[in-house]
């Protein structure tokens, strides 16, 4: 294990110990944290009883994979004597075992039978004593084969240390005396900058790495507040949030891992991971603060975090893109098919009257009538699924111009007067600007008004509304018809959905070409019920600038 993360874990350690409320607690932070940073695969302890007569495997413990549950079930199932084999003799004898591997020694490990079965193969014990007495036994397990390491050794030792200390408060001196010398030595060469701070704000110590991230002599760092590597927005926050800390002892840094802007001696900043920690020697507070430049870690995970996004944005649209490819075949191997079959019955009913007449000249009228019905039926149909490609493919930009939009309605009721024919068209439209693209606002009425008549009975009255908001264009398409269920509403502009009517059908795109152009526009599309019981479709175009009259 590198230095410097072994100067961190036994930090993190460290404070993690001495906030415990209980043993418990500690223990468990001390398992999940070496076995992390050591890849054990499972940590667990051993305590003795009440009596001091045998030792049990405590429901405390940590597994880093699946499937270690067995194996620490059949720990709970033992109990170990003075003198049984390993633990017992760990207990006798209190000494950091290290077996490298656990089938060759069958015989002296009560457990190896679980322990292949969950692939575990090497095992580390680590007495925690107080006054001499062993008041707990740390056990971890790998599935590597693992010669003896000396560094992890001295590591559990120092850790066992400190918990017996946390247990055992006559040794709290002692360990804090071992900690900060196992600080020092381990500091000074860290590749992380480690500064400690007295209760006054003053640096009192700051390693080799310090001078070069923060661009001091170390020297001149120690003695001097430790504002000097705070940009100077921030300090006064600073100094609140110590001062609040020193009366209080309110964690709220101490004890995280923050990133903060850091300060160099040039002025400059840069992103820094800060791990703050607080403690004590005869009652005098001081922190430690180990901090790491993350400048280019922040940039990596920026562009990965761009990358990430445009790779899901593709995603999703080639899922979008298969879905409508899909749903076009559907739609057109049944939408087509029926347009085109009366297409060609018409058809074949003309080319045979053309060679024997039998037709009427009404007969035949109201026949090219019907193809003219279907040939407008399939064209609209097309013209749908086209836009609704384009749209979703590679939308192009809007040609926004200032446009006329009582002037836009009105073209588009009178273009479509044939459709409307038997229906009422009543316009209520006030005197609007706005810029707009036409042609795709020209679709949006189109639409809402030929969902209208699908959707009522001849006779029917349609209102085309036209009004101005402060910040928005509103138009609105209201039907005396039957109306949209609640439970629908923000179906009907999903593609392909259609809504069950007795006066026509359509494709099920119209609608969602309407909601889809009123987001192009940055605006929406919605749908309400009428006064008289009816559908009242509302589409909101939002104004570049302030409504021009």
């Amino acid at each position: 294990m590198e230095s410097g993360s072994l100067l961190r874990l036994l930090l993190d350690l460290s404070l993690a110990v001495s906030r415990s409320a209980t043993s418990e607690e500690a223990l468990t932070t001390i398992l999940r944290s070496f076995c992390t940073a050591g890849g054990w695969s499972v940590g667990q302890v051993w305590i003795p009883d009440e009596h001091d007569r045998f030792l049990e495997c405590s429901p405390v413990w940590h597994q880093a994979s699946p499937g270690n549950e067995a194996f620490h079930e059949a720990s709970a199932s033992v109990r170990f004597t003075r003198g049984m084999p390993v633990l017992g003799e760990v207990w006798v004898n209190p000494e950091v075992q290290w077996l490298d591997d656990i089938a060759s020694d069958a015989s002296q490990f009560h457990r190896s039978q679980s322990a292949a079965e969950a692939g575990l193969r090497t095992a580390l014990m680590v007495p925690v004593t107080s006054d001499a007495r062993v008041i707990a036994i740390l056990e971890f397990f790998t599935g590597d084969s693992r010669p003896v390491d000396v560094g992890a050794q001295k590591l559990l030792m120092a850790v066992a240390a400190q918990l017996g200390a946390q247990m055992a408060k006559q040794q709290a001196e002692w360990d804090l005396r071992r900690s900060e010398a196992l600080f020092r030595a381990v500091a000074d060469t860290a590749t992380d900058a480690i500064i400690t701070i007295d209760a006054n704000g003053d640096i009192q110590y700051a390693n080799p790495q310090s001078s070069h991230m923060f661009d001091h002599d170390v020297q001149a760092l120690v003695g001097s507040p430790v504002a000097v590597i705070i940009p100077e927005r921030l300090r006064s926050a600073h100094w609140k949030g110590f001062a609040r800390y020193l009366e209080t002892e309110e964690p709220r840094i101490v004890g995280t891992t923050v990133v903060v802007p850091a300060l160099r001696r040039d002025g400059s900043e840069f992103p820094a991971e800060l791990s703050l920690a607080a403690w004590k020697v005869d009652e005098e507070q001081s922190f430690t603060a180990i901090v790491r430049d993350v400048s280019e870690r922040e940039r990596v995970l920026e562009e990965l975090e761009r990358s990430l996004a445009d790779e899901r944005e593709t995603a999703a649209r080639l899922i979008e893109l298969d879905h409508l490819k899909n749903t076009i075949m559907d739609t057109v191997s049944h939408d087509l098919r029926s347009p085109l079959a009366a297409i060609r019955a018409v058809a074949g009913v003309l080319k045979r009257d053309a060679h024997s007449p039998t037709l009427s000249p009404q007969q035949r009228q109201e026949h090219l009538a019907g193809l003219e019905s279907s040939a407008e039926k399939m064209r609209r149909l097309l013209d749908d699924l086209l836009d609704l490609e384009r749209l979703t493919s590679d939308p192009l930009p809007l040609r926004r111009r200032d446009t006329n939009l009582v002037e836009l309605v009105r073209a588009v009721v009178l273009e479509h007067a044939e459709a409307l024919t038997g229906r009422q068209v009543d316009l209520d439209l006030a005197p609007v600007k706005a810029d707009v693209d036409a042609p795709k606002v020209e679709r949006i009425v189109e639409n809402l008004l030929l969902n209208a008549v699908r959707h009522t009975p001849p006779g029917t009255n349609i209102r085309v509304s036209l009004t101005a908001t402060d910040h928005a264009a509103v138009i609105s398409v209201e039907d005396a018809g039957p109306g949209i269920p609640d439970d629908v509403r923000d179906k009907v502009f999903e593609r392909f959905y259609q809504v069950a009517g007795k006066h026509g059908s359509g494709t099920g795109l119209g609608l969602s070409l309407v909601a889809r152009l009123a987001d192009l526009h940055g605006g929406r599309a919605w749908v309400e019920s009428s006064a008289a019981g009816g559908a009242l479709f509302k589409v909101e175009l939002p104004f570049k600038g302030a409504p021009n009259d």
